[in-house]
């Protein structure tokens, strides 16, 4: 073992001749060891968010979606889907329309999100899972499944309550009758879906056909969605895809898909790193002020090892090595915390949120590697800056 490390150990559990060295390095060590747990605290929530946020997508999203790259619709080529079903990897291939309309009920009239979807749609679209009643097979006999705020707002209740919908016919509509560009359509309720926020409150879902005959679309969709396995490569299925489509579409994955919700919550995650670093920073100067205080104690004995021969880089190890191990220790303390901490919430749900009928606590995972990059920066942080007042402090008396 180094003789440096020797000294450091010996002055770091030695106790000092002024009680106030030892009150600030357990200051120090709490000042370290705070930052580093909130840090890997929040970092585990942020991970948790984010994996809640995609299985809840899950609902409506799906792992590959092929759109319009200008225009709204795209010509329903059976050709094309049979070409990506038959890509490595994918499981399944479905096609859906989706427009705003009105619908009424109940003397009711709100603007609603209306998507018609093929036989397929639910083998990519796990919309049975988020079923709160009624049957997804409801649809190919011309019912409609709503979201669960939606269905409220329409004070449609019960299975088989009828509503009406209004859609723009962009072919009959002529600015003398503007009536004869309107399309009405009668459906029932089906099933009611409570998902995500945004399936709950606008979108309804029913039959591809009849949404077409609706709208005027005949043989034209908005999107192909696509299925892939757990095993597959999604970028090599996503190159494949873009080689049949060409360049009229674009080929999305369920990142890209919520681009703008992803990007939020890699800069708050990164706010918080920054910040948190900030605040470890300033702890390590709870540190420094206990080597300095160490070393104006110390005095002797660095005219002691001057004496019998020892070089300044020895001396300077010693006080160096005495903050890392202030460091060290307040980093594995924090560490320890934030570690139990995450845990707890991942596996007993401490944190609740009342009044969430999907989430009963607030997500949390723990990922290993965001800890260790916790350790590491404040390690570093606090090896630089005492490193550098260690150097500055010693440098006129050595």
């Amino acid at each position: 073992m180094m003789l440096w490390s020797t000294f450091a150990r010996r002055y770091m559990f030695s106790p000092k001749s002024h009680s106030v060295i030892n009150i600030i390095a357990f200051v120090s060590l709490v000042a370290v060891a705070v930052p580093t747990a909130a840090m890997i605290v929040l970092l585990s929530m942020f991970a948790g968010l984010s994996g809640t946020i995609d299985k809840l997508s899950e609902a409506q999203d799906p792992d590959i979606e092929i759109v319009a790259r200008r225009g709204g619709t795209i010509l329903a080529d059976s050709l094309i889907r049979q070409r990506i079903a038959s890509v490595d990897g994918v499981e399944h291939v479905a096609t859906y329309v989706e427009q705003s309309v009105i619908a009424t009920s109940a003397g009711r009239r709100l603007p609603i999100v209306l998507r018609g979807v093929d036989s397929a749609y639910f083998d990519v679209i796990p919309i049975e899972q988020y079923l709160q009643y009624g049957r997804t097979e409801s649809i190919a006999t011309g019912d409609i499944l709503l979201g669960a705020a939606l269905s409220g707002s329409l004070a449609a209740y019960g299975i088989g309550t009828e509503i009406e919908l209004y859609a723009l016919n962009r072919r009959q509509l002529s600015t003398l009758l503007p009536t004869s560009g309107i399309s009405r359509h009668t459906t029932r309720l089906g099933g009611v879906v409570n998902a995500n926020a945004e399936i709950n409150s606008s979108l309804a879902i029913t039959d591809l056909g009849r949404v077409q005959r609706l709208l005027n679309y005949n043989g034209r969709i908005t999107a192909i969605v696509v299925d892939i396995s757990h095993n597959a490569d999604i970028h090599a299925v996503e190159q494949s895809i873009e080689h049949i489509v060409g360049d009229d579409m674009d080929v999305l994955r369920r990142e890209e898909q919520n681009a703008s919700i992803n990007a939020i919550l890699r800069m708050e995650k990164f706010a918080i790193v920054l910040i948190g670093l900030m605040i470890a920073m300033v702890a390590t100067f709870a540190i420094v002020g206990s080597v300095i205080m160490l070393i104006t104690e110390k005095q002797r004995d660095i005219a002691t090892l001057r004496a019998i021969g020892a070089k300044s880089s020895l001396v300077r190890n010693i006080f160096v090595g005495e903050g890392m191990l202030l460091t060290l220790t307040g980093v594995g303390l924090g560490t320890l915390a934030g570690i139990a901490i995450a845990l707890g919430q991942q596996y007993y749900g401490w944190v609740t949120i009342p009044g969430n009928s999907m989430l009963e606590s607030y997500p949390v995972k723990l990922i290993a590697t965001d800890v260790l990059m916790v350790v590491v920066a404040v390690t570093l942080i606090g090896w630089v800056v005492t490193l550098l007042t260690v150097r500055a402090k010693l440098q006129k008396q050595i």
